[in-house]
């Protein structure tokens, strides 16, 4: 049984299993999918009794099979309400189109409603077909972003 919730600190050592998983037919966009597990782990107790970050796994058997991260922003110009970004949404290859992302992003809309967020964001690969038909299919809009790499 598949079990969704707020990111124990045990699992912490798995993500970049996850991560990994996407650097086949990875055009680079988003960075290097290289994650420094000490630094993952400090910045991880750092943040994690922030209500400003949220960390979701999905556990099965104890491994992790899913992951996400939310940051939430407050919003001073418009309606003083907070948006939030979904960063790194991850799901295991073995466990794709099983309802686990769908779960996930469940329980991120359920967090974000009890804070009264008022719209979330979240990025995709432009040639990243699937994932973006499942956010369509979950309501989401697509839009237009622009980033740039700072030093």
């Amino acid at each position: 049984m598949v079990k969704v919730g707020t990111l124990e600190e045990k699992y912490l050592k798995q993500i970049p299993d996850l991560i990994k998983q996407y650097k086949d037919g990875y055009n680079g966009e988003w960075g290097n999918l290289e994650t420094d597990v000490d630094g993952m782990i400090k910045k991880y107790q750092e943040l994690k009794n922030n209500k400003n970050y949220l960390f979701v796994q999905a556990i099965e058997h104890e491994d992790l099979i899913g992951f996400a991260e939310v940051c939430i922003n407050e919003d001073i110009v418009e309606d003083q309400r907070p948006i939030a970004i979904i960063w790194d949404l991850r799901v295991d290859k073995k466990y794709r189109s099983k309802g686990i992302g769908t779960t996930i992003m469940n329980f991120i809309e359920g967090y974000c409603n009890k804070l009264g967020v008022s719209f979330i964001m979240l990025d995709c690969d432009t040639d990243n077909y699937k994932a973006q038909k499942f956010y369509e299919k979950l309501g989401y809009t697509r839009g237009c972003d622009y980033f740039k790499y700072l030093n």
